[in-house]
């Protein structure tokens, strides 16, 4: 699939723009940049450059052609920039069907094969119609259809149409709930990453939600008891497999067997290998609830570099004097305007260096005298705590899909044991985070990996 993602304030000012000189046709070009993905491509859309007074050889209702000076200018502005281009015009009649007209395909054919070898990035067009966006993305030298296109800010908008979900005796309570956000979730393909003690619980909500696909990615076995008391799905029977079985295919047979109709694929490895990364990729968003710092801060750089959500969230027991003293989960929502993890301080460059450690070297520094936490060890944990905090999770998604979602908090934690909850209290991302140094480059900003 080819999924495109413009951040909001880019496309507010289109819109503006387009608003503005209605009904005749106008456009604009916006750097373009991508993700590739194992399956598809993710196009991703930055600043805008807006047309000069004589940008247009002809304009009108039904008919827009640039000039070659402001294709030049455009040329110029994406060869700086190291980006691509997409060019985005208007048809504001609502009688012209939505799309790209046959006059459009054969005018974005043309500029094609023209302009696409001069750029470092990919080349696509758009049309904006009353009904929804739709676009092309020029490929190998025949145009591709861009399946879906969002634009990002505090939520996800869809600016291309979605198509009402089809009514079923399953979703009758659920859409009474949901409204329109049952329509949007439907589509969704959303990863999973780690599929423990918090994980699990989050992939089985999203199976009984009813979105289209899930993606599971976990690098580990069931290879411990206590893995029983918390993996969804998970058996005493299956400690005693030979071999033992991975976590993603426990969870995924348990999911298949609920036969709910979505599509399960299971991706045993480490997300901080290029090669699992890149399926993220794939996906409309991403919940993580894995426990090291090393994968937390690859799939963190998702939400600012590749425009893709992510909702991460934690657990933590509180404990004195041995005694139970706190149930805490902590919900993160990490879009291209909110804090990353870094800017939270939620990652910790120390604890990672120490996690990528060879077990053997994190023992030695422990018998020299260095102290190294519980990096590399199993933190305390208790079902009803992994439950709390991955229904925490999936209502973030859901307040990422509504439209009253722009007001909710971006980032909270609820004890269950003392029944309160908090805000964070950061607000904006610190500018001189790497989020916003690599925001909406993609592939030319990729993460460091493993491999």
């Amino acid at each position: 699939m080819i999924r495109l993602a413009i951040l909001q304030e880019s496309a507010d000012t289109l819109r503006n723009h387009l608003a503005l000189h209605a009904p005749l046709e106008t456009g604009a070009f916006c750097l373009l940049r991508e993700g590739r993905g194992t399956n598809g491509v993710r196009l991703l859309a930055g600043e805008v450059i807006l047309p000069d007074p004589d940008a247009w050889e002809l304009q009108g209702e039904g008919v827009l052609r640039p000039t070659a000076r402001w294709i030049s200018t455009a040329i110029s502005r994406a060869i700086t920039g190291r980006a691509g281009l997409l060019f985005i015009h208007s048809h504001p009649d609502a009688a012209f069907p939505p799309g790209l007209s046959s006059a459009d395909r054969g005018a974005f054919l043309a500029l094609a094969s023209t302009l696409a070898p001069m750029l470092d990035g990919p080349f696509a067009a758009a049309v904006v119609h009353p009904e929804g966006w739709a676009g092309m993305l020029w490929s190998d030298g025949r145009l591709r259809p861009i399946e879906r296109i969002v634009s990002l800010g505090r939520t996800i908008h869809f600016l291309s149409s979605v198509r009402p979900a089809e009514d079923s005796p399953l979703d009758s309570r659920q859409r009474d709930a949901l409204g329109v956000i049952q329509d949007r979730l439907r589509p969704l393909t959303v990863a999973v990453v780690g599929c423990g003690g918090l994980g699990s619980p989050i992939a089985e909500q999203l199976t009984r939600i009813g979105i289209a696909e899930l993606l599971l990615i976990d690098h580990d076995k069931l290879d411990t008891p206590s893995n029983v008391r918390r993996v969804f799905g998970s058996t005493a029977a299956d400690l005693r497999a030979t071999p033992l079985r991975p976590k993603v295919d426990v969870v995924g047979r348990h999911l298949d067997q609920l036969g709910l109709g979505v599509v399960v694929r299971r991706v045993n490895g480490d997300v901080r290998t290029e090669g699992v990364f890149r399926t993220l990729l794939d996906a409309d968003l991403v919940l993580t609830g894995t426990d090291t710092h090393g994968s937390r801060a690859v799939v963190n750089d998702l939400a600012s570099t590749y425009l893709l959500p992510v909702i991460d969230v934690g657990t933590r027991v509180g404990d004195r004097n041995g005694l139970l003293s706190g149930l805490v989960a902590e919900v993160r929502i990490l879009t291209p305007v909110t804090p990353c993890l870094w800017c939270r301080q939620t990652l910790n460059g120390s604890v990672i260096r120490i996690e990528n450690l060879p077990e053997g070297e994190r023992r030695q520094m422990v018998r020299e005298g260095y102290s190294v936490g519980h990096v590399g060890e199993p933190e305390p944990s208790v079902i009803a705590l992994a439950v709390l905090g991955a229904g925490l999770a999936t209502c973030a998604m859901l307040a990422l899909l509504a439209e009253d979602g722009e007001v909710v908090s971006h980032g909270y934690l609820v004890d269950g044991f003392f029944g309160d909850a908090h805000e964070m209290k950061l607000k904006e991302p610190i500018p001189a985070c790497r989020c916003r140094m690599n925001l909406g480059l993609g592939d030319t900003a990729a993460p460091p990996f493993m491999d």
